[in-house]
Parts: C-alpha cells; structure tokens; sequence
C-alpha cells in the first residue's frame, strides 16, 4: 500500500492529536534519522516549483489537467506534485513541482516549454513570484515539522490491526471490547476505530505487547473471529534504502494518515496567521511610505524657508559690521555721530 503526503489531508481524524498525543523529544535512531534528514534534503534541493496557466477548470476536469502536466513536463524532470490554488475563480493555475537531475536544469527546461500546445489550450509557464515563493516554503517547512514531531512518536511504535470483529457496534463500543480483548498483552498507548474500511489500529508501549497481540490471531470477540496483522508504523514504514536510492512514495505510517485532516487543519491555521502577519507588515512598509512621501513636500518647504531666513540674517549681519565700522570711523576723525535716517544712504560714500 503505496501512500504520499498529500494523501494523508483527505483521510478523517478520530480524535485529537495534540491532546492525546506527547510529541518524543527525539527519534527512535538519531543516527538514522540523521542520515534520513540528509537523503531528504539533498533529495527536495533539486526541487523547482513553476506556476502554469492557459487552462480552464470549469470546461476542463481538474484530474484530466493534472495528468497532462505529468506528461509534458515529465521531460523536464521527475514530477513531484501537481497543485491547484484553493481559490479556483481567483487564482486559475497550477503549480507543478519538479525534480531536476545534478545539473539543476530543470527551471531551464521548464521555461522553453512556455506557449506549448496542451491539446486546446497553451501552457503559459513562469515561476511563481517571490512572495508566492516564500509563503510556500514557509508552508513546507511547517508541514515538515509536524510530519516529523508525528512521525518520531513514541506511542505509535509498536501497533496491530485488526479486522474480522462485529462492524455493527458504534465506535466507542468497539474500542471498548477490542480494548477489554488485549489489555492483558501491555499497556496500550492509542485506539484508532476506522468505520470506514471496518478495522481498528491499537498500539503498545513495548514491542513485547505487540508480540503477545499477534498471539491472539484468530482468536473470538463477543463470538466474533478476528485476524490481526502489524501495523505500519515509523519503525518499519521504511526499509533500508540501497546506496543512490531515494524515497519518493512508500508506505507510510498508519497513524500519520490517521491524523492527516488535523495536520492539515493545523496548517490552514498556520498559514491563515502567517498571511495576516505578512499583510500587516506590507501594509505597515505602505503607511510608512505614505507618510514619508507626504513629509517630503513639506520638508523641501521647510528647508526653503530655513534657507531664506539664513540668506536675511546674514545680510542684516552684515550691516550691523558696515554700521559699526562707519561708526568707529567717523569718532576717529572728530566727526558728529551720524543721523539714523541718512546713515544708510551716507555710510558708503564716507567710508
């Protein structure tokens, strides 16, 4: 059974993940964990995410739109995802993430496809703006930590399923008779009651517990025979890769998918707060703008009046030293001081 990530958005939620669960502090193999984290990041830096446009939802399925953009971008790189906006009437793209090879041409190919013939319609293709960037970055970075505080749990290590039991119960019913039924193999740390495909995830403690489960195979509840197998869980969802090997789907664990709607949810939430705060922030960067264009007229006026009342200074100054030299003059040839009214018209021609 062969999973991805997007996958676990359209599964149901049973019960909530951050009240029942306690996140590890740290994964079950640091080492291996440590060598995962470096396949995957040096799996995702090769990745390109390009917007395409040119088709039209409304006459065109979306699933036939996304298998055409498989197949003719294919030649660009390997096609990691293909994505739609959630507003379809206002934003009518798609976003296609690739993989490119090691000689990181894949943005290269992807452009040269620009104006393409898709079959009724051309591909108008660009990469997506600097902003739409950052906020899907920012978004994977979030998912990626919750998909790692979810997957490095402890509680759901060691875990069963099991089938075969009476599907007309309720739920809570259910959870009460299977959980009656193993309590004597440890202690049990998660029920997951899925009505849908009629079986029931129950996790352990211990890797003793779930031993002793699969020892109950076959055995009856409330006249009931049930058949119990192991679950996946993040201790064997993912084997061994051989050398040059990278993930790119497998199965993944059981109760990853279980809490895949609330990720999502919390996601939704995430990224709701991160769009306000970066729209506050524009709006902040505008008001200030705003403000410094409407200072600036006033400044310039300012500085100009400040200019001329200087330039008045400085010639009132000026006559204030012709006035006092005309004065000390006049006292040193014995001459009368000078009348008030005549001294302005006067002072240059004595001196």
């Amino acid at each position: 059974m062969k999973r991805y990530r997007k996958a676990a958005a359209s599964t149901i939620s049973m019960d909530t993940y951050s009240s029942r669960v306690i996140a590890c502090k740290a994964p079950f193999d640091s080492e291996a964990a440590a060598k995962e984290k470096a396949i995957f990041e040096n799996y995702t830096s090769r990745w390109v995410r390009i917007s395409v446009e040119g088709f039209n939802r409304s006459k065109v399925p979306e699933d036939e739109i996304k298998i055409k953009l498989i197949k003719h971008f294919k030649s660009c790189g390997q096609v990691c995802r293909v994505d739609f906006p959630t507003e379809p009437l206002l934003d009518r793209r798609a976003f296609v993430i690739l993989r490119g090879d090691e000689s990181h041409d894949a943005k290269e190919k992807a452009l040269q496809l620009n104006g393409s013939d898709m079959g009724g319609w051309n591909a108008l293709v660009k990469f997506a703006p600097e902003e739409e960037e950052e906020e899907y970055q920012v978004e994977l970075a979030y998912r990626e930590s919750l998909y790692d505080e979810l997957e490095n749990d402890k509680r759901f290590k060691f875990g069963i399923t099991v089938v075969g039991y009476d599907t007309s119960l309720r739920e809570d019913e259910v959870e009460k008779a299977l959980t009656a039924h193993f309590s004597s193999c440890g202690d049990i740390t998660h029920v997951y009651v899925d009505l849908t495909d009629k079986m029931t995830n129950i996790y352990f403690s211990k890797e003793e517990g779930e031993a002793s489960a699969m020892d109950l195979d076959g055995s009856q509840v409330d006249g009931f025979k049930i058949t119990i197998t192991l679950v996946p869980t993040t201790a064997r969802s993912n084997t061994p890769l051989a050398p040059g090997e990278t993930y790119f789907g497998y199965c993944y664990p059981a109760h990853m998918i279980e809490f895949g709607e609330e990720i999502q949810e919390k996601i939704d939430f995430y990224m709701t707060e991160w769009r306000l705060k970066a729209m506050t922030k524009k709006l902040r960067a505008l008001k200030k703008h705003k403000a410094w264009a409407l200072r600036e007229p006033k400044a310039k006026a300012l500085k100009k009046h400040k200019a001329g009342a200087l330039k008045k200074l400085k010639a009132w100054a000026l006559r204030k030293l012709k006035a006092k030299a005309l004065k000390k003059a006049r006292k040193e040839k014995g001459l009368p001081p000078m009348n008030k009214r005549k001294r302005g018209v006067r002072c240059s021609m004595e001196l």
